[in-house]
């Protein structure tokens, strides 16, 4: 069984309005257990509606959302359950800290859970070292800190509550290339730690590349593609028919091998490039 099933899913904005739109147009998807899916898709696109019907945010105009078999949507009992087991951390999160203190920030999630002190102690501490926060910062204010670990903060109070499924809306939005890095490795150690699911959505196809393993494009609210980083980055004509691109590591071995440099194809990653780089330097390549 997969962890998400969407089944014919329509969702209208505006409904019997003049300013009616369409976001999801009888969208179909499913998302197996485990790894980390990225969602990619233009501006417009659906995405964000998309991840806002998963935790019953949102509701559908029609369809059905399935979660581990079960209608997100079934009862009010059930959508605030499903809201613990499916984490959504939505773009910029660190606008939405307000406890006194980062401890007290982490520990919203589990606290609304109905959890025990020492339950929720355990969850604070787990998920503030999936993010690299050190309990020695536990009684600051978390407006005294860096943009990234608020960020990180912000993170961690999502993961205590230790979702099936974990949903990062542009993670790395706004942040330096330290700051990106960080944020991309405590993901991927995230995901191999707790094993769970992770779903990031994101306009960076360098960041998809370098951190997922399938990746999911929507378009015009339809699934347009679904499949492993490789296959869908090899399509690269169609991915710019919708308005996307592939990652720069791509495009420039692209441009490589076409001033006559013999290259391989389908590289996407910095590590990729390097490695193909030196192999041809070693072989004394030449143009």
């Amino acid at each position: 069984m997969s962890l998400v099933e969407v089944k014919d899913l329509v969702y209208i904005y505006g409904q019997n309005t003049p300013f009616c739109t369409t976001a999801l147009d009888h969208m179909f998807l499913q998302i197996e257990k485990g790894g980390i899916k990225a969602v990619i898709g233009h501006t417009g696109s659906g995405k964000s509606t998309l991840i806002q019907h998963l935790n019953a945010l949102l509701q559908p105009t029609s369809g059905q959302v399935l979660f581990d078999g079960q209608d997100v949507n079934a009862s009010k009992e059930i959508s605030y359950r499903i809201r613990f087991r499916v984490g959504l951390c939505f773009q910029y999160p660190e606008y939405q800290l307000f406890e006194s203190t980062v401890y007290k920030d982490i520990a919203f999630g589990p606290t609304n859970m109905g959890l025990s002190e020492a339950e929720i102690d355990a969850a604070v501490r787990k998920a503030a070292a999936y993010v690299g926060i050190s309990p020695d910062l536990f009684e600051q204010s978390p407006f005294d800190l860096s943009g990234g670990q608020k960020r990180r903060i912000a993170i961690a109070g999502v993961m205590a509550m230790e979702p099936d499924l974990l949903i990062l809306d542009e993670p790395t939005a706004g942040l330096d290339p330290r700051g990106r890095a960080q944020i991309l490795q405590m993901i991927r150690d995230y995901k191999d730690k707790s094993g769970k699911t992770v779903l990031l959505v994101s306009h960076s196809m360098d960041d998809v590349a370098e951190t997922a393993d399938e990746v999911i494009v929507v378009s015009e609210g339809k699934i347009a593609m679904q499949g492993s980083v490789r296959d869908i980055f090899s399509r690269s004509e169609e991915l710019m028919h919708m308005g996307l691109t592939v990652p720069e590591c791509a495009r420039i071995m692209n441009d490589l091998r076409e001033a006559g440099y013999c290259l391989p194809a389908g590289i996407f990653t910095v590590e990729e490039a390097a490695a193909a780089l030196r192999d041809y330097l070693r072989g004394g390549g030449a143009v």
